[in-house]
């Protein structure tokens, strides 16, 4: 009885894990690299390989995942997800990623 209910809680936490890597990476990798740099948090290529990682790590069984979250990488993949959201994303700053350093979000004329 309890087996079960245990891989159930197993394969939420494991997919939860593996979208909050993937959405992790997209988001880093709109961000310019000297945006990294400015807020001291590495640089965007080693942030971009620990989610990537992170991601193959997490990858749940049913979808063709091997290592799993019961191994020390799956649970350091879980780290390196929770570190980015909560201590670099925060650190980059307020400014979406598309915008340039001038702006200020208001229109300045031009067309």
């Amino acid at each position: 009885m309890f087996g079960g209910l245990q891989q159930l809680v197993l394969l939420v936490i494991s997919i939860a894990a593996f979208a909050g890597a993937v959405y992790g990476l997209i988001d880093a990798a709109r961000y310019p690299d000297t945006q990294f740099v400015a807020a001291g948090k590495r640089s965007k290529t080693m942030w971009l390989v620990i989610l990537g990682l992170a991601a193959v790590f997490t990858i749940p069984a049913p979808l063709g995942g091997v290592i799993g979250l019961a191994s020390i990488f799956g649970l350091a993949s879980i780290v390196a997800v929770i570190i980015y959201f909560v201590d670099v994303r925060p650190a980059l700053g307020p400014r979406r990623p598309g915008q340039s350093r001038g702006s200020s979000g208001g229109s300045r004329g031009g067309w």
